[in-house]
């Protein structure tokens, strides 16, 4: 893929992010409303962990399918190519039952291991198994769906995959509006079910428009099965350990007070605000990039597409990590302050955000990083590096818990993942033989500067806007578009004076549109 086509479709990618990402604030705004800060949204969250822990296995085969699928588009038949996608996809929905069935048989001891704090109510404690027991029927069609997505991603297809989360978001808010006062937790977690559904069906048509076609083929001794599972293992552990610290937080969190996994969860929603929107949308589309040029032998473009990848995370993930830790205030108050969701759950979200906010930078690299080292088919770095983060996470957890409550676990973890993220940089800059990370150095001091300098000029702003109309939603909205309006301007002047290429490149781009 060019450098034009990248920036283009990483932006159209951006796009239906940013769609998806709107109406996840507002289902979480409608979430915060209806539940508030109660133990009837910590158990919806203990729950979505379990299933979003268990999708890491989804997400090791989609990531190890990818670049064996590449090398079967370029170097073999249609038909050998369907074939194979295929078996997997039949064997790996027959595994994924399994383990569903496993997880309701043992849901109990999944609330007691890592919910503790909800066992100690009888009826919440119910509760909580009937509703784990419902969420995790999602896991089906969630491995289906990395299959499918897997194959588009393959051809270059990023845009069903990246409108899914748009689709299933347009299920909870269509729910929580009409339907919760009549059905309740229970009803929210059937419709978390249905909303995965509506995300497998939406890659189904350019799936077919490819050329596929269901037939059955089982085969586990499959050799390119067996080597995506040895490939993939490494990347389950990985990202596992990764969900895993999560869930641990949250079980942190659960014997602190009732609310407070719900208060973790909410603020690092808002803190992977900007993550999810442009981070997860460069490593969608640069990750075959990688693997094409890994596949070709191209190591120097290969580098060149990586540098390039990391540079844009950094000219997006640190300007938002600082307008969001200066302006958590109003985007608290503006998404989620109404209902039962009160002042006092606005101060406690915004106190925990302030530590978040340096991970996002961290998470942004990481996600690149896994790709890079995936793209050459090393899945075990990622996972070595996983577990030194896990276990940091945990030791610094048991230190701050005890002073700073629920900020001590959004610090522990700003500090485990930007540790663990340059531990990665500097291996993978040691395997590749320098990846140039001077530019990479140089692109992030121009880059720190120009932003704090914005941060400098919204902090002023906001600063004024809170102190003569005090804090309200319209106050918050006034201030959030000033602030964002002045420091865009002020962002993107330093930048441009500065003359980071990426930048520079894409002004350059939008010029010769605009001659057109």
């Amino acid at each position: 893929m060019s450098k034009g086509k990248l920036i283009k479709s990483s932006a159209i990618v951006m796009v239906l992010i940013i769609l998806g990402k709107i109406c996840a604030i507002f289902r979480d705004a409608l979430i915060a409303n209806k539940f508030g800060v109660t133990y009837i949204t910590d158990m919806y969250t203990i729950s979505l962990g379990v299933v979003y822990l268990l999708t890491t296995v989804s997400y090791g085969l989609t990531t190890t399918f990818i670049p064996i699928h590449t090398e079967y588009i370029q170097k073999t038949s249609k038909e050998k190519a369907n074939k194979f996608v295929n078996n997997v996809l039949n064997v790996y929905t027959v595994f994924t039952i399994i383990v569903i069935v496993i997880l309701m048989i043992f849901s109990k001891q999944i609330i007691y291991i890592f919910a503790h704090g909800l066992t100690n109510n009888k009826e919440i404690f119910n509760t909580s198994v009937d509703i784990i027991r419902i969420m995790v029927l999602s896991l089906v069609f969630i491995s289906i769906q990395s299959v499918i997505t897997g194959v588009l991603q393959a051809h270059q297809e990023f845009y069903e995959p990246a409108a899914m989360s748009l689709a299933s978001n347009l299920v909870f808010i269509v729910y929580l509006m009409f339907l919760t006062n009549k059905f309740g937790i229970y009803g929210f977690a059937i419709s978390t079910v249905i909303g995965f559904l509506v995300q497998l069906i939406i890659n189904l048509p350019k799936y077919k428009k490819l050329g596929y076609k269901y037939e059955f083929h089982f085969n586990i001794f499959d050799k390119d099965l067996k080597k995506i599972v040895i490939l993939m293992t490494p990347i389950i552990i990985s990202t596992s350990l990764l969900q895993l610290n999560l869930f641990i937080n949250r079980a942190f969190a659960t014997n602190i007070y009732y609310g407070a996994p719900t208060i973790l969860d909410f603020s690092n929603k808002i803190n992977t605000l900007a993550y999810e929107v442009f981070a997860i949308g460069i490593a969608m589309v640069v990750y075959p990039t990688l693997s094409s040029f890994a596949a070709e032998g191209n190591e120097k473009e290969y580098k060149n597409a990586l540098v390039q990848s990391i540079n844009i995370i950094l000219l997006i993930m640190v300007p938002a990590s600082i307008a969001i830790g200066v302006l958590r205030m109003p985007l608290i108050t503006l998404i989620f302050k109404s209902g039962a969701f009160d002042n006092n759950a606005v101060n406690l979200t915004s106190n925990a955000l302030l530590f978040y906010c340096p991970a996002m930078i961290a998470y942004g690299l990481r996600d690149i990083l896994n790709k890079a080292f995936y793209a050459i088919k090393d899945t075990t770095t990622p996972m070595i590096n996983s577990f030194i983060g896990i276990i940091i996470n945990v030791a610094i957890n048991i230190i701050l818990i005890k002073y700073m409550k629920v900020s001590g676990l959004t610090l522990a973890t700003s500090i485990s993942i930007t540790i663990v993220t340059i531990l990665m940089l500097l291996n993978l800059d040691k395997k590749l033989e320098n990846i140039d990370l001077k530019s990479v150095v140089m692109s992030f001091l121009k880059i720190i500067i120009a932003s704090i300098l914005m941060g400098v000029f919204i902090y002023e702003i906001n600063k004024i806007c809170l102190l003569y109309m005090g804090l309200t939603k319209i106050t918050s909205i006034i201030s959030l578009v000033i602030c964002t309006i002045v420091g865009s301007i002020v962002y993107f002047l330093v930048i441009y004076l500065f003359k980071v290429k990426e930048f520079v490149y894409l002004i350059d781009i939008i010029k010769n549109k605009l001659k057109k």
